[in-house]
This record gives C-alpha cells, sequence and structure tokens, in this order.
C-alpha cells in the first residue's frame, strides 16, 4: 500500500498508508464525516494544499518508500 506524509499546520507531519492522498488525510483525521478538499500538487515537491470544511489545514504528499542505494 502506497505511503503518504501528512502534515498539518499546527502539528509534525506524520506518515500514512492509504490508496489515495485524499484517502490519507481522511485517516488522519480523527472526525467523522468531514469535506476535505485537495490543490494541485507543488511543482517539483509534490506537496498538496489540503482544505477541510472549507478552512486551510495543512498538505500531503506521496512518500516513496523505496530510496536509491549506492553499494
Amino acid at each position: 500500500m502506497p505511503q503518504f506524509e501528512v502534515q498539518p499546520h499546527d502539528q509534525p507531519s506524520v506518515f500514512v498508508r492509504a490508496r489515495t492522498d485524499l484517502d490519507a488525510v481522511r485517516r488522519h483525521l480523527t472526525s467523522g464525516a468531514a469535506e476535505v478538499a485537495l490543490a494541485e500538487a507543488e511543482a517539483g515537491s509534490g506537496w498538496r494544499a489540503v482544505a477541510v470544511d472549507g478552512d486551510e489545514w495543512g498538505r500531503v504528499r506521496p512518500r516513496d518508500r523505496m530510496r536509491f542505494r549506492r553499494d
């Protein structure tokens, strides 16, 4: 399952396993049925701004677990 980095404005970032970035934010939220909206991804960094119930909440981006290793 893919992994995403979720970073709320008032908390440190955490890694969440989910199928999509929208699902990752919903899994991180503790409250029930909140309306989550994602902005377009920033070029280069992949961060997407997240709004919950119309208010800015934080950001999310895909996190690759496989990194290039120099042997």
